[in-house]
């Protein structure tokens, strides 16, 4: 009796366990995706059925382009999350203004304006089509929201042969994960599948912004910030 119960506790666990870091290590690209056992009735586990790629999984996602190889999905969260070292971006707010016409004293401008700095999401393989678009679920949410608007002016002094632009710089949290994707039907056997390529959200923080005044010379690029993005 014991014996049998060890075997049926057994087969339910194996069952039900979701895939690990070495499931997606051991025949499976980060191009593949793997399935998850989904609604199983008794200890019958589904028999795998082939696998779907990752750039599918995601242009099934609500908002995506949709795929002849894979049915629409009723829904895609980000899972198994990373989170990355916090990183501000620069951006420049309104235009640059210059003191480039030959003039040997200092010109006051109004430096700034508004300006709105959006989430970014990018992902490790080569998808084909914008990931933008792709409607992520509550998990990939925060209670930052998706994107701020900045606004701020300020007067400054642009010297002779110069030319100034206002920048904003917002800190950005960062997040690594699978996406998790859900079907309203069986696809390939599963109703729930998870991507092996891994998405990256990077989302601004509104309550940790710094301003700057970026000075260069005239006839280079004020929209060039290397120098602050690195």
């Amino acid at each position: 009796m014991k014996a049998f119960i060890l075997v049926a506790f057994s087969l339910l666990s194996a069952a039900f366990a979701l895939p690990t870091d070495d499931a997606f290590a051991g025949g499976y690209t980060e191009i593949d995706a793997i399935p998850a056992f989904d609604s199983l009735n008794g200890l019958e586990a589904r028999t795998h059925q082939g696998t779907i790629s990752s750039v599918d999984l995601l242009a099934s996602c609500p908002g995506g382009p949709g795929s002849p190889n894979v049915g629409r999905a009723d829904r895609c969260t980000l899972t198994d999350i990373v989170t990355n070292p916090d990183k501000r971006i620069w951006t420049t707010i309104g235009q640059p203004q210059l003191n480039c016409h030959g003039g040997v004293t200092p010109v006051n401008e109004t430096l700034g304006g508004t300006t709105e700095v959006h989430q970014k999401i990018t992902v490790s393989v080569e998808l084909g089509f914008d990931i933008g678009a792709v409607k992520l679920g509550a998990s990939v949410s925060t209670e930052l929201g998706t994107s701020t608007t900045q606004s701020k002016t300020i007067m400054f002094a642009v010297l002779p042969g110069k030319q100034a632009v206002y920048l904003v710089g917002l800190n950005h949290k960062s997040r690594t994960g699978r996406v998790q994707v859900n079907y309203g039907s069986r696809q390939k056997g599963h109703y729930i599948w998870y991507t092996g390529a891994r998405v990256t959200q990077v989302t601004p923080d509104p309550n940790d912004v710094e301003f700057d005044v970026y000075v260069s010379n005239c006839g280079a690029n004020p929209y060039d910030l290397s120098q602050f993005n690195t």
